[in-house]
């Protein structure tokens, strides 16, 4: 099968396309930045995202792209809207001429996180920006392709040299001897990126549809997960500052008691996501492949 991976440059996206040509599919990576992928798109652009479902002919697309950065999104709520919540619903316009399936990869921002950890059906409440356009971009999609499906998620990490994530933050700011403050009052469920994108394939070319979690098995707060990491890769913990959200003083306001429920991603497929600490050995290997990369 043809997969068109829109956001292909990011860790979700490149997992998905590693994950994708594993299983025998033909994976056509898009993104805005064109080194390395096969298409050279704008989310915003509906014309250049219709350029390569042409292209590609995909009997399935996965939506990886968004606006994510939280803080941006509440500063300039426009841009986000238009590429978090107008941007989807174009693409699935594009995917229901096409023929092809879609899955949109969604947040756990969009509950307030006052009563989590949250199962699919527990009624959303977004507080940010961010979490409202994410929110109606998962609308827009399953209302326009009824077979679509929407993975829900949070805290994606993994070895992503260039990235950003949580994890390459702490490696970095570890190699330069820069304190890091750590949230200890917000509570998730880190998500390994590989394995993420195991399961967004695994539920799609079974055909599953709807709202589906898809998170690490082990809730903790930012500082927890912290603290773990570095006892995992051998860090020293005294550039970590443990610090409300509040101390933070970020623009977007965050879900604190947060987290997603797997139940029903078990009950379906018979297993779930696991923790970080199987993960953290897989990165430690890596660490020590790259030669002690950022450490």
């Amino acid at each position: 099968m043809n997969i068109l991976v829109i956001g292909s440059g990011g860790q979700v996206g490149k997992a998905v396309c590693a994950a994708a040509a594993a299983l025998g599919h033909r994976a056509f990576g898009a993104d805005i930045k064109p080194a390395g992928q096969q298409f050279s798109i704008d989310l915003a652009d509906p014309a250049s995202v219709g350029q390569a479902v042409e292209a590609s002919r995909p009997g399935l697309t996965v939506l990886c792209s968004a606006m994510t950065r939280v803080d941006g999104c509440e500063l300039d709520p426009e841009l986000a809207r238009k590429l978090n919540a107008e941007a989807p619903g174009a693409v699935a316009e594009l995917c229901a001429a096409a023929g092809s399936r879609l899955v949109y990869l969604s947040t756990e921002y969009v509950f307030d996180g006052k009563n989590g950890p949250y199962s699919e059906t527990d009624p959303v409440n977004p507080i940010s920006v961010y979490g409202r356009t994410k929110l109606e971009g998962e609308a827009r999609v399953l209302a326009r392709l009824k077979d679509a499906l929407s993975v829900r998620t949070t805290v994606v990490y993994s070895y992503d040299l260039g990235g950003t994530n949580f994890i390459m933050q702490l490696l970095d700011r570890h190699a330069r001897g820069e304190e890091m403050k750590v949230p200890r009052d917000q509570f998730s469920n880190p998500t390994y990126a590989p394995e993420l994108a195991d399961f967004i394939l695994e539920l799609a070319l079974a055909g599953k549809s709807g709202v589906y979690n898809v998170v690490g098995a082990d809730r903790m707060d930012r500082y927890e997960f912290a603290l773990k990491a570095c006892e995992a890769f051998g860090l020293k913990t005294d550039f970590l500052k443990p610090v409300t959200t509040a101390e933070l003083k970020q623009a977007a306001p965050r879900p604190l008691n947060a987290g997603l429920k797997t139940g029903k991603l078990l009950a379906e497929l018979g297993r779930a996501p696991a923790g970080p600490d199987e993960h953290f050995r897989t990165i430690s290997r890596l660490l020590a492949g790259s030669g002690g990369a950022r450490k």
